[in-house]
């Protein structure tokens, strides 16, 4: 079967080849920098920047060419120059860490990885403590003939003074599967990625994160907060109108064991997690000013890939209810508007499990976000603002069904924040030039917090994605109910990237707790060296 349907794809490839292979470049990951850019472009009016991210490399190459004859700043035109070249493969610098094999049907690019960081945590709200992560890998990337490909691969250890007992006491993130030993931790992570691509449609599939909407401290559906999974996506493009559908394998909570496979095999006991999916799709339409994008998803477990979800025409919204009603769907909303030259105004709005006819459905469960973007406000070059608020109500990201749970290992796969909470955010950027810049953040976060009884037994008031409502639990609900604690963050970054991909960065972030109990304060300085740590 296997065999027959590898037989079906290269024939379609061959058949394919002919046609005018427009986009077929690997995505520019989600955290490289050329996405801050792309910002401040897109709220001048001068480029029109699509809110399902990443885009590809060819497309981020032409948005940043078709500017070039604008009025920029030195600094704008500096990094705009830079990234182009990067994009291109050109090397805007004598000794950047890259080498560059192509012909006329095929090119290969090689780049090392590598991040070196430092974190040290002192004060009452953190344990006392020094630890150290190191990063090692590489990349590849190219195309033949019309297949564009992408593959990287780092091997990581983190040291510590404190020992490392459980998952949750790693300062990496994201994770996937981690190895405790004693105060060191090892974890590795592998993304890669095959697309295909004609005039109007691309194909990929491999091992990826997302991002859809238009946050940038996260979105409600789709954030780049979670370990990369796998996935497959289409993409179709015509005029003012993008369409994106992925079907994707998640990795269940390593406690959601598959109990009809437990085996023992040569002495050793083998164990399997139970089988979790997500199918998702979004459409943006975009007009000269405004762009609105509509969106829906499902997780779905304890069984393979739905072809119903599958198939990119589907509504899951009448699609889960043909399936019985037992997969977790969520609906989202967003809208980015650019007011004047410079300013845009953002909001996103997302449902889970939304009852018809029935506001006040205990089913019912929401999250919305505002947020807005100021370049160079006031008149102060090379400058931006931007401010975001955002609140998610009880029981949004749960779900009845454990397996069903929004999330990919133990992360969210939309809002870092979860259910019950809501958090205030703000941040100024200046660039003295294209190599260095500053940032001052501030960050407030409330957690509505499940409390626990005196004989340990968990009051469900809606605070912990991980735990849906029971039988038992109370038919009502209210916001920030529970244990109420409150995070406070405010700190600067200076950046200095004196070669392409090669950045130095170090920041300090003053942190106050607050809980029911009692007051915290916490300091936390970073430094990082990162190499291609994309």
């Amino acid at each position: 079967m296997l065999l027959k349907l590898l037989t079906y794809i290269l024939v379609f490839f061959y058949i394919a080849g002919p046609v005018l292979c427009e986009d077929a470049s690997p995505d520019v990951p989600l955290n490289h920098p050329v996405y801050s850019l792309l910002d401040r472009l897109n709220a001048r009016g001068w480029i029109a920047v699509p809110d399902m991210r990443p885009l590809t490399r060819i497309q981020v190459a032409q948005i940043l060419s078709a500017v070039s004859n604008q009025s920029m700043s030195a600094t704008e035109r500096d990094l705009t120059n830079r990234y182009i070249a990067e994009l291109e493969n050109r090397a805007a610098f004598t000794r950047e860490p890259r080498w560059i094999w192509r012909d006329s049907a095929a090119s290969v690019t090689l780049e090392p990885l590598v991040r070196q960081q430092v974190i040290a945590r002192r004060g009452d709200g953190f344990v006392n403590e020094t630890a150290s992560q190191t990063h090692i890998g590489g990349s590849i990337r190219g195309h033949f003939y019309t297949l564009g490909f992408y593959t990287r691969h780092f091997e990581a250890r983190e040291w510590s003074n404190q020992p490392r007992l459980r998952r949750e006491d790693v300062l990496a993130h994201p994770i996937e599967d981690v190895q405790l030993k004693d105060k060191k931790a090892d974890f590795r992570e592998s993304i890669f990625q095959l697309a295909w691509a004609n005039s109007w449609m691309r194909i990929d599939a491999g091992k990826g994160s997302l991002s859809w909407g238009p946050g940038r401290t996260g979105n409600l559906l789709l954030s780049n907060n979670a370990p990369s999974y796998g996935l497959f996506r289409l993409q179709a493009s015509r005029g003012r109108l993008r369409y994106t559908h992925i079907a994707s394998s998640l990795r269940a909570r390593p406690g959601l064991i598959d109990t009809t496979r437990r085996w023992i095999d040569n002495g050793h006991v083998r164990i399997f997690l139970r089988q979790k999916r997500l199918a998702a799709h979004r459409l943006e339409i975009a007009f000269s000013k405004v762009r609105i994008g509509l969106q829906e998803a499902v997780v779905y477990g304890d069984r393979g890939f739905e072809l119903l979800y599958v198939l990119p025409v589907a509504v899951f919204a009448g699609t889960q209810n043909h399936l019985g009603n037992r997969d977790n769907l969520v609906i989202g909303a967003d809208i980015s508007a650019r007011i004047r030259t410079g300013l845009t105004l953002y909001g996103a709005w997302f449902f889970d499990d939304m009852v018809k006819f029935d506001p006040d459905a205990f089913a019912n469960q929401f999250a919305f976000q505002v947020g807005a973007f100021w370049v160079d406000p006031m008149g102060l070059r090379d400058t931006d603002v931007r401010a975001e608020y955002v609140r998610v109500e009880p029981y949004v990201y749960a779900h009845n069904f454990d397996i069903n749970t929004y999330e990919h290992y133990d992360t969210l796969l939309g809002y870092p924040t979860g259910p019950n909470a809501d958090r205030y955010f703000a941040q100024v950027t200046h660039r003295f030039s294209s190599s260095l810049n500053v940032s001052l953040t501030f960050a407030r976060e409330r957690q509505g917090e499940n409390p626990v009884n005196p004989d340990g037994t968990i009051v469900n008031v809606g605070g912990n994605a991980q735990l849906g409502r029971r039988l038992q639990d109370a038919p009502t609900r209210d916001f920030m109910s529970g244990d109420v604690e409150t995070y406070q963050k405010i700190g600067g970054r200076v950046e200095f990237a004196p070669v392409t991909n090669w950045t130095l960065q170090v920041q300090y972030q003053h942190h106050r707790i607050t809980t029911p109990q009692n007051r915290t304060t916490g300091h936390e300085w970073t430094a990082t060296m990162d190499v291609n740590f994309y």
